[in-house]
């Protein structure tokens, strides 16, 4: 055959380059403007002293030595580690393992995903509520089942050692539905031909979870792994609803230093105390948290992970 020869069309600016630019420029105007700027103000601010009013002092790094220094900002930090490396991995796990259990075939299963999807469209304050109630001491339901069997009256929310503890329950509730509809999605686009050939094999149904379904689903797992995480670290609204939906039960003090995140801890400095500065500061050191913890599992996830 005779080589035909195709003349290429010379690069017209105007008809390429110009509309991609066009199309993409307000997500990057949008991302300059509420993302880069903020992040990059706030480091800013993080070397003054400012009350949102006057003018900013620079002090340097003494708001950056208030992190280490400062025992309410270190619990806070020991609160949120606690909170996402605890909340994170029984989510986790408890959806993967309801997500398994309704893919196979069971009656009611769809009525099982509203269920457990219900949950995480519910707002925080009213989840906090519903809960405070479980929660009581002295009326909650929780308590009074736990009395049938002879357990003494438990003080979930009165009690420091508790409360952060009794939050991380109810989160992990409101946290399921999400990762177990993601999760079943991912586990029925496994192409049911490889079960088949492992049931022909013989092969046991542990051995087939951890070789089939669990390398078929990691890129699900590592991206809900990868938000969680984020999400867990930046943790506000469930605090703030049980902070304000429960004044009357004396939050102050040890016991709201017992369950306190540090965005909430932003929130306090900022808007209550007027302190910028400092809020900023630990605004940034949550910034470098979660971009080191990032990164990590983005190097960790090239060993587990199969694309």
């Amino acid at each position: 055959m005779v080589p035909v020869n195709v003349k290429k069309k010379p690069f017209n600016f105007k008809t390429e380059w110009f509309w991609a630019y066009i199309f993409i420029g307000p997500m990057v105007l949008g991302v300059l403007v509420f993302s880069i700027g903020p992040i990059l103000y706030s480091l800013a601010i993080s070397f003054t002293q400012w009350n949102g009013m006057t003018t900013p002092v620079f002090i340097g790094l003494s708001n950056y030595s208030q992190l280490v220094n400062n025992p309410r900002i270190v619990a806070e930090i020991r609160n949120t580690f606690q909170f996402a490396f605890t909340v994170v991995p029984i989510t986790l796990l408890l959806s993967l393992f309801i997500s398994n259990m309704l893919n196979k075939n069971i009656i009611g299963k769809s009525a099982y995903r509203v269920i457990y999807y219900i949950p995480n469209i519910a707002m925080p304050v009213a989840v906090a509520s519903v809960w405070r109630l479980l929660y009581n001491s002295r009326f909650g339901l929780i308590n009074q089942f736990l009395g049938f069997f002879g357990i003494p009256q438990i003080q979930w929310l009165t009690d420091p050692s508790l409360i952060l503890w009794s939050i991380i329950i109810v989160a992990i509730w409101s946290n399921m539905g999400y990762n177990i509809i993601i999760l079943l999605a991912a586990l029925q686009n496994v192409p049911p031909v490889l079960y088949e050939v492992a049931k022909l094999d013989g092969i046991k149904s542990h051995t087939v979870f951890w070789r089939i379904t669990f390398p078929m689903i990691s890129p699900v797992i590592f991206f809900l792994l990868a938000t969680a995480l984020m999400n867990a670290f930046r943790v506000f609204d469930i605090i703030l609803a049980f902070t304000a939906t429960g004044s009357e039960l004396g939050m102050r003090g040890p016991l709201l230093d017992a369950f306190r995140t540090m965005v909430f801890g932003i929130y306090e400095r900022a808007f209550n105390e007027l302190n910028m500065g400092l809020a900023s500061a630990v605004a940034v050191l949550l910034f470098a948290i979660i971009m080191t913890i990032t990164l990590i599992q983005f190097i960790l996830q090239k060993k587990w992970v199969h694309y």
